[in-house]
């Protein structure tokens, strides 16, 4: 007999590699599973922001946004935009 992985229960495999019981337990699992991994990266998301390595000093985050305007202005002067009919 295996032991169900969620629930503790003993049951009879079917399969040599079957470690849920059913598929409410594996499903349960599973979505325990991803929304601990969601609830960690939050976490790991908030640390970051308040340590303030999340977003870049401000040199970095000025730099950044001239580079990008510099690029916005070269692809559109550059070529005319084709209009889809």
């Amino acid at each position: 007999m295996a032991q169900c992985k969620e629930c503790g229960k003993g049951f009879i495999e079917n399969r040599p590699f079957q470690v849920f019981c059913n598929d409410y337990c594996r499903g349960a699992y599973h979505r325990r599973r991803y929304r601990q991994q969601k609830v960690e990266e939050a976490e790991d998301r908030r640390e970051a922001r308040l340590n303030g390595d999340g977003r870049g000093t401000e040199e970095e985050r000025q730099k950044a946004s001239e580079v990008l305007a510099r690029i916005i202005t070269q692809s559109t002067s550059g070529r005319p935009r084709i209009r889809r009919i």
